[in-house]
């Protein structure tokens, strides 16, 4: 079997883009620091500058479509929000025909330790009180709509996406309850220490503080336009718990 030969691409070194996009006619970028790079400045530095010049490059290779994989809008501010939203007012600026897909919260970010949620310690973070409903969603099924958007001819200029059902963060727990068979530790994180974190931390902090204070107020998509476009079997939270 032939290897195919890849470029190095560093979206930080914009000189590295041009042959890795020569006779590319799609792109989607999921590119992001976060939140594994805790340095001020990255978020910038990749996020929006990165992926900035990412669309720069492709518009001067002649790339046809761009799917850009960002979040849905929160009403605060914060420096990941504000990257995410300059690369989507470029594309749809862009000659490109670009897509920007806004997925709500990932199962298989939020349902792990790096968010205080651990199946092995049966323990969970609650930000806030937990009991307002998100659509959660999974990474696979974000993954499978992508694909849908990039092999349609005439795809919508943004999806607003979300999973099949609206559940609180403790009713998340308690169907990993459920799951696991034993109770699980609830730990509860006051509004007032994330709205603190999101005026005095880092970067990456204070857009941890904001995407928990989303999960503390609530955000559900309808996802019925979207499923009738694309007829995608979503995951939901059980599956997910169960695999």
């Amino acid at each position: 079997m032939r290897e195919l030969w890849r470029p190095e691409v560093d979206l930080t070194r914009p000189e590295t883009l041009p042959e890795a996009l020569r006779g590319v006619r799609c792109v989607v970028s999921t590119a992001t620091c976060f939140p594994r790079n805790p340095a001020d400045g990255a978020i910038d530095r990749i996020d929006r500058d990165g992926n900035l010049a990412l669309v720069e490059a492709a518009e001067q290779a002649g790339v046809e479509r761009f799917v850009f994989v960002s979040f849905r809008p929160i009403a605060l501010d914060f420096v990941l929000q504000r990257a995410k939203r300059a690369v989507e007012k470029r594309l749809l600026e862009s000659p490109m025909r670009s897509v920007v897909l806004r997925p709500g919260k990932f199962m298989d970010i939020w349902f792990s330790p790096l968010c205080g949620f651990d199946p092995a310690a049966r323990s969970a973070a609650i930000f806030g009180d937990g009991t307002r409903p998100l659509t959660w969603i999974a990474r696979d099924d974000v993954a499978e709509l992508a694909a849908h958007v990039v092999a349609d001819d005439d795809p919508p200029e943004m999806l607003e996406l979300g999973g099949p059902e609206a559940l609180s963060q403790q009713d998340v727990v308690s169907i990993y309850e459920q799951s696991t068979g034993a109770p699980w530790t609830r730990a509860p994180v006051a509004v007032e220490e994330l709205e603190r974190q999101l005026r005095e931390g880092s970067e990456l902090e204070a857009s941890l503080a904001a995407l928990m204070l989303e999960a503390h107020l609530g955000a559900v998509t309808d996802m019925a336009p979207v499923l009738d476009r694309y007829p995608v079997r979503l995951t939901n939270v059980r599956e997910f718990a169960t695999r």
